[in-house]
């Protein structure tokens, strides 16, 4: 991979971080959190969201599967340390937010990464 690709995926990676936190931090209180099922919901539909914006990247910038792990690893990057400053300043950063929902966006941010990783990790089909 390039520096280029590498620009260009942890450039992807912290767009789509910072737009699914942003969805969190302003609906988890009055929308996300209200019930399980539409929190689980909301969780699939934002690991879709990172793994569709690493995929079309990765497509993209014609990146070879073999190098899909160190891809994912550069888009993953800044979204796990920009999740790891919100959950140490969450209090201040989320302020309308009970300090049970700390746990809640960290899972939140868990489920999406462990989902790009397993795209990243996926064997491709054989051709016949």
């Amino acid at each position: 991979m390039s520096k280029e690709d590498s620009l260009w995926f942890a450039l992807a990676g912290t767009v789509v971080w910072a737009a699914a936190t942003l969805f969190y931090a302003a609906f988890a209180g009055g929308l996300i959190e209200r019930a399980f099922w539409f929190y689980a919901l909301n969780a699939a539909l934002a690991a879709s969201a990172l793994a569709f914006v690493f995929h079309l990247t990765a497509r993209l910038r014609r990146i070879a599967r073999r190098n899909w792990l160190a891809a994912a690893a550069t888009f993953s990057a800044p979204g796990l340390v920009g999740a790891g400053v919100v959950m140490i300043l969450f209090e201040s950063l989320m302020p309308g937010l009970p300090p049970e929902s700390l746990g809640r966006y960290g899972a939140f941010v868990a489920v999406a990464y462990v989902v790009v990783a397993t795209l990243a990790l996926e064997r491709p089909a054989k051709s016949a």
